[in-house]
């Protein structure tokens, strides 16, 4: 802040000239922002009257100025000559010398105003006091005092980057927030680069200076040559309405633009095998669906026995079959196709400029592919497609999309099926090859659950379901790992949860083929009681279908006679016994009884 004497120090003589010219007085006495108060002596200088002021000292003293004139300094203010302001108008008075005093002025026993004062001699031997109210000017300094500090605070501490640079581009100054986040080592380093040539990553992104004053998103090069996002927010600093400089604040933003690219990603992709998913697959249909796009193929593709793997190898089998396929799709298609996954086992692929010959061409590829392909030994890759063509501007492309949808469904008809029975094959041949299911029993439970069938004079069509169901009732098992099917130890209370779940897989298994849905049921009802003890429903007597209620019989009395890896066999007398003391509770007591005599 200046010191009273220099702020007032060029004010004498200009303000003696205008005073002393007549015609100008008036003007400058009533419009000026300085408060002036003109004294007319008396008492030869022990006392001064107030023969003027002007609007400024009204303003100052919140008084009107016929209040003060003629009134003595003293009546107006008792208190004056306790602060020498009278000693000085009458030093000035005898001396014609210009003086300046800070003074605070009381009111009510307390400060009203703080004033810097300039006071000064006409040549009518009136005193002029010029002055101004300087407590809105210290509270001001003291307000921009603690700006500054918060200002030297935030600059410090922000992690935000903050700078100022030369319009050219040079940096003036920069906090250290923008130091590290450029990777620099200190801010001398910083401040010594070309930031057109050095910091963007092309020249080009360096707005003109008619294109700041807003924020924008741009990239930058670290010390060390890497790029980053960053958001700027840049203002043009003017002095005298000419550009000083320019002042901002630099956020990196990298983190958010990944992610911001990853849900883009994720808004148009499917996430398990980044194929374009649906609706990003339908707007491109609108897009391309032009005569300059045509012939324009559409290709339709269902993964054969999705369900069928996921329910009998679990669903991490099944992505990887979903990811197989769409590596074949990437494999067999150009750059410009849109591959996209329609649904849970469905694709669809658009293929501007390709004609039906083409498109047979790239539906035999995958097919060759999918052959080559492999999830593990018990999974083939299998893949049921229908392609269609549109070749001139009147057919509606949905009709297409129809066309070839109707075509895959036919291929579906018979692979599906052929593929379903491949694995339920070697689902049957794993669980023999891991001990579980040996053929020997198979066999022998076969022959043995036809022969008491018969006995109980069942229909053709329940011997058939009888032959496949012993065959294929432990078909479940095959997800148990086996240190718990093949445990020679007690199995603990969460080893018999998992085992439980054998007949609910099974039946998932089993459903998802069309021929063999029919055996579904039996198989989920195996383990059932006759006094309702099983599960997974806790079915009783007649409620369990027949076909596994004799299957129940014919496999426990051979797994207690021939036994297992895991378990000893005993002698037919203790089997039979075993069967005998079941009857009525595990088993139908009339199957029991039947099964005894065909032994």
């Amino acid at each position: 802040m200046k010191k009273s004497g220099e702020l007032f120090s060029n004010l004498e003589k200009r303000y003696a000239e205008l005073l002393a010219k007549e015609a100008l007085f008036t003007e400058v006495f009533n419009n000026i922002n300085t408060a002036i108060a003109i004294f007319e002596v008396i008492d030869k200088g022990k006392d001064f009257v107030f023969k003027d002021i002007n609007k400024a000292a009204e303003k100052i003293e919140k008084v009107k100025k016929k209040d003060l004139l003629g009134k003595s300094v003293k009546e107006v203010f008792p208190q004056i000559t306790t602060i020498g302001l009278l000693d000085i108008f009458k030093k000035v008075y005898e001396t014609g010398e210009a003086e300046n005093l800070p003074i605070s002025l009381c009111r009510d026993n307390k400060i009203s105003s703080s004033r810097e004062n300039y006071i000064f001699k006409l040549p009518s031997e009136e005193i002029v006091v010029l002055y101004e109210d300087s407590t809105k000017l210290k509270q001001a300094y003291e307000e921009i005092k603690i700006c500054e500090e918060k200002y030297k605070d935030l600059f410090e501490s922000s992690i935000d980057g903050i700078y100022q640079s030369t319009i050219e581009g040079k940096y003036i100054d920069a906090n250290p927030a923008l130091v590290k986040i450029l990777g620099y080592d200190n801010k001398e380093e910083l401040i010594k680069i070309d930031i057109p040539t050095q910091l963007y990553a092309h020249k080009e992104d360096r707005p003109r200076q008619n294109n700041r004053n807003r924020l924008f998103e741009t990239k930058l090069k670290k010390k060390d040559g890497s790029v980053i996002d960053v958001e700027i927010s840049s203002k043009v600093i003017y002095k005298n309405n000419e550009p000083a400089f320019y002042a901002g604040i630099v956020r990196d933003i990298t983190q958010r633009k990944k992610f911001e690219e990853k849900l883009k990603f994720l808004s148009f992709h499917d996430k398990l095998t980044e194929l374009y998913n649906r609706a990003y697959f339908e707007e491109e249909l609108k897009r391309v669906d032009t005569v300059r796009q045509l012939p324009l193929s559409i290709i339709i593709a269902d993964i054969n026995c999705l369900k069928l793997v996921n329910d009998a190898f679990g669903h991490s089998k099944g992505d990887a079959l979903l990811r197989t396929c769409a590596r074949i799709f990437k494999k067999c298609f150009r750059k410009e196709d849109i591959i996209a996954r329609w649904g849970g086992d469905e694709f669809a692929m658009l293929l501007p400029l390709t004609t039906q010959q083409k498109t047979i061409e790239i539906k035999n590829r995958i097919i060759v592919e999918c052959q080559k392909a492999a999830i593990d030994k018990n999974i083939p890759v299998s893949i049921s497609i229908g392609s269609s063509t549109k070749t001139t501007e009147e057919k509606d492309i949905n009709t297409v999309i129809i066309e070839a949808e109707e075509q895959m469904y036919q291929s579906k008809l018979t692979e599906s099926k052929n593929v379903s029975n491949a694995i339920i094959t070697s689902l049957s041949k794993a669980l023999s090859e891991k001990g579980i299911e040996t053929k020997n029993h198979i066999n022998k439970t076969g022959i043995l659950a036809m022969r008491l069938g018969r006995s109980l004079n069942l229909s053709e069509n329940q011997l058939n379901e009888l032959h496949l169901l012993s065959f294929l009732h432990n078909i479940g098992k095959i997800v148990i790992p086996d240190e718990i099917l093949l445990k020679k130890d007690n199995l603990s209370e969460s080893d018999w949860k998992i085992i439980k779940r054998h007949p609910q897989i099974g039946y998932n298994i089993i459903r998802s083929s069309s021929n063999l849905a029919h055996i579904a049921d039996a198989i989920l009802a195996h383990h059932e009681c006759w006094d309702g003890s099983g599960y997974p429903q806790g079915l009783q007597k007649e409620d369990i279908p027949i076909t596994s209620r004799i299957i129940s019989v014919v496999s426990t009395y051979d797994l207690i006679a021939n036994g297992r890896a895991y378990k000893q066999k005993v002698s037919h007398a203790a089997a039979v016994e075993e069967l005998k003391n079941g009857a009525g509770k595990q088993f139908d007591p009339y199957i029991v009884k039947k099964f005894l005599q065909i032994l």
